[in-house]
């Protein structure tokens, strides 16, 4: 199955016309209008609308009324539009009224798009969403390209770093060449964190044995600043530090993104049910981050050519 617009090279965000979507497409105009990005604005209505309950009565009196709500976004779209262009004339723009699964649609569109941009509740979203996922949830799952979420928790701090979670997977070595771009772009610090638990090597029962975590912590750091030197050779300009510590990765960087204009993750990319399931890091730092969160993947040729 196909969607009905073309998203090559195209900043792709997607609204629902809801307040938290509002701040989504506002971060995305912002971007385009600094990059000189294409901006596509898509709003999927389901194929067959069904009304929630307060809206039931209009609908059984509206005989048209899948037509009748197609018209109403139409209008709530263009009015979009327009307050997007008053504050971002030089962008160019475009919107499209998509029918079908807005997550479908916008992970199909990261495949050819320059990044895809969605709205998502944070930490206080309901309990049904945290475990089966919400919209954000399905399309960073199912993606094929770099996906932008913008949580109601997010902090415009556009002075702060650029954090990077970083392992030794070719997941957070895609997201460490995505971070390094935007880091230069911006002209800010990058923060490379490295979490590593300490569980199997706490004495007692939980653990295997006395363990000093000072040898670990500078093997590791040698490890993460190794990976770290082709990027400071190859960009003089690169101001790059990097942070090692014990703790779950989710939560160091939650922690760290308070400070942080962006935060870039890497996932695999479950896809299917289980992905929506199943957490992750990614996922897990969705919810509880403080600023902008990029989800890139290893399989990206775009990211692996950057």
């Amino acid at each position: 199955m196909s969607i009905s617009f073309d998203a090559t090279d195209a900043l792709v965000v997607g609204t629902d016309l809801s307040r938290r979507a509002e701040q989504a497409v506002d971060w995305a105009a912002e971007r385009a209008a600094e990059r000189g990005s294409r901006l596509l604005i898509v709003l999927a209505l389901p194929e067959v609308p069904i009304p929630p309950r307060s809206r039931l009565f209009d609908a059984m009196a509206t005989p048209d009324w899948p037509e009748h709500l197609h018209r109403a976004a139409a209008e709530r779209l263009d009015a979009l539009r327009e307050r997007v262009s008053g504050h971002h004339p030089e962008v160019s723009l475009e919107t499209h009224l998509h029918e079908g699964l807005a997550s479908y649609a916008l992970a199909q569109a990261s495949k050819t798009a320059e990044l895809v941009v969605v709205g998502a509740r944070g930490e206080h979203a309901p309990a049904t969403v945290r475990v089966l996922g919400g919209t954000a949830d399905a399309v960073v799952a199912h993606a094929r390209g770099p996906v932008a979420v913008i949580t109601d928790l997010a902090d415009d701090t556009p002075d702060g770093p650029v954090v990077v979670g970083l392992d030794d997977s070719a997941e957070a070595e895609a997201a460490l060449r995505l971070a390094v771009a935007e880091a230069l772009q911006r002209r800010v610090e990058l923060v490379a964190v490295h979490a590593f638990d300490l569980t199997p090597w706490l004495p007692g029962p939980l653990g295997a044995g006395a363990f000093d975590p000072v040898p670990l912590e500078s093997a590791l750091r040698d490890a993460m600043e190794a990976k770290l030197a082709p990027h400071r050779t190859a960009q003089p300009g690169l101001v790059a530090r990097v942070e090692v510590e014990a703790g779950q990765p989710a939560h160091l960087l939650a922690e760290a993104s308070k400070q942080a204009s962006l935060l870039v993750v890497g996932s695999r990319g479950r896809g299917g049910f289980a992905g929506l399931l199943l957490g992750s890091t990614s996922k897990a730092v969705l919810r509880a981050a403080r600023c902008p969160v990029i989800v890139t993947r290893a399989d990206d040729r775009r990211v692996a050519a950057a």
